[in-house]
């Protein structure tokens, strides 16, 4: 599970790397949740944007579901970085 998230940030990473200076993702098991602490800061304004995603421990049994629930995550993780990218635009203009 660590190498996938590992393989995605810096997938993630390299897609962005003229928007973003600093970008990270951990992992925690908590209270039957699997959660995704992440953080990132754009290179315009260093601003550092952070969150937690939380997805039920059960929701990823297998293998397979845990690759599933990491690509997902990173679906929506890379939705925010848009989303900050274009907000940033926005208010540089």
């Amino acid at each position: 599970m660590k190498a996938l998230v590992d393989r995605l940030s810096a997938e993630l990473s390299s897609k962005y790397i003229q928007y973003i200076a600093t970008f990270m993702v951990d992992l925690w098991s908590e209270a039957g949740f699997i959660e995704f602490r992440c953080g990132f800061c754009l290179r315009r304004d260093h601003e550092l944007r952070r969150f937690t995603l939380k997805v039920p421990a059960v929701a990823g049994e297998t293998d397979s579901e845990r690759e599933l629930l990491i690509v997902v995550i990173f679906d929506e993780i890379e939705e925010l970085v848009d989303k900050a990218i274009a907000e940033d635009r926005v208010g540089a203009n």
